[in-house]
């Protein structure tokens, strides 16, 4: 039987083609976004009204407000409203009623009525107000006013009519409908004995009972609304933050448009450190010494002894940058001394531009004496 040789390469390059079958391009998921909004992102979108808000919880405030201004409040209504109609039919049974009379009569109704209804308008109009601020924050802004044509589009109708928001709303209200109406219904199954011996209480007595056991389940509903809301508002808040979340391409654009292209500030850099470089560079001839560590640091200095105070460190720099002052310094006659210590406290120490410590007048005293002897020989030769 003839066999075959066995070739791994065979193998190895389907191995390879099915592994690349298996390859996709992440840059695919480039544009999802994962990210959280940045705080320019948030800003722009409640410029144009999109925050996180829910009006359920607003209505829900308001309602509570009402309920507790009347409980609290309902007394003197009462009173006032009762004074009124004593006034009002005593006047009217004592004297033949005039035009005048009538006016004099509407006035004080409309008076009354302000009368009473001002403190909830105010306590409803504050709570409101109380609501959405603590919602979105103080927000004030025209452009959602600005008429928008897109919201006349019939296409766009359609599409928000079967959209998962409107889903989500009809489910919504569907359990609050479910949950208020249990209410009444357990409460009434609850007090149906006491409420089928209304017909042996006097008016007055049953009334009482009637609005008291009205207010118990109203406060219920309301404090199950209450909790709705707010799970709502959680909802939104979710919902908002997921809306406005960004892709790692929207923050990189973003960043560009804030700080600069990155690339254009390193050249920027760049060309900066380059001209840095040249105006040390300029300053070496005129230096009256340069100390090395001998190869890898080169530090030059400069002292005019009429107008300095102190020596100044001209220009330095390590590897290259050394080799290169060191190389203007012989072109220009400018003495170069070896000396690592002072070399290397002087690289660590100081910025070019700066004036010699007073720790260091004695080691660069002694470097600048060795110049002076140098040249003294030069120049008696």
């Amino acid at each position: 039987m003839q066999t075959y040789p066995f070739h791994s390469s065979v193998f190895s390059d389907v191995n390879a083609a099915k592994i690349s079958e298996l390859k996709f391009d992440l840059q695919l998921f480039a544009g999802e976004k994962t990210e959280p909004a940045t705080e320019k992102r948030r800003q722009e979108a409640a410029n144009r009204g999109n925050v996180a808000k829910s009006q359920d919880l607003t209505s829900v405030v308001v309602l509570l407000t009402g309920f507790i201004m009347l409980r609290f409040y309902g007394p003197e209504l009462y009173g006032m409203c009762g004074d009124y109609m004593r006034y009002t039919l005593s006047h009217a049974i004592s004297s033949d009623l005039t035009l005048p009379d009538t006016l004099i009569l509407l006035n004080q109704f409309i008076l009354l009525l302000l009368k009473m209804m001002a403190p909830f308008l105010f306590a409803i109009l504050v709570s409101a107000t109380a609501s959405n601020i603590l919602q979105t924050g103080f927000l004030f802004r025209f452009e959602p006013l600005i008429p928008d044509l897109d919201r006349l589009n019939p296409v766009s109708g359609i599409q928000n009519i079967f959209s998962w928001k409107l889903v989500a709303e009809l489910i919504k209200s569907i359990l609050k409908i479910l949950i208020v109406s249990y209410v009444p219904y357990s409460t009434m199954r609850e007090q149906l004995p006491m409420v089928l011996r209304f017909v042996q209480l006097d008016p007055i007595p049953a009334v009482i009972i009637l609005l008291k056991l009205i207010f118990s389940m109203s406060v219920k509903i309301i404090l199950i609304l209450l909790a709705l809301s707010l799970a709502d508002w959680a909802f939104q808040k979710w919902r908002h933050e997921e809306n406005i979340k960004m892709s790692k391409d929207e923050i990189k654009e973003e960043y560009k448009q804030r700080e600069g292209d990155p690339r254009v500030k390193q050249k920027i850099r760049e060309k900066q450190r380059q001209a840095s470089s040249r105006r040390m560079m300029d300053e070496v001839p005129k230096a009256t010494v340069v100390v090395t560590n001998p190869t890898h640091i080169a530090c030059a200095l400069k002292y005019d002894p009429d107008n300095d105070n102190a020596p100044t460190l001209v220009a330095m720099g390590a590897g290259l940058i050394a080799q290169k002052i060191k190389e203007i310094a012989k072109e220009n006659n400018v003495p170069i001394i070896e000396n690592k210590p002072l070399a290397r406290q002087l690289y660590k120490m100081l910025q070019v531009g700066d004036e010699i410590p007073s720790d260091l007048y004695a080691a660069v005293v002694e470097i600048l004496a060795q110049v002076y002897r140098m040249k003294n020989r030069a120049a008696s030769a």
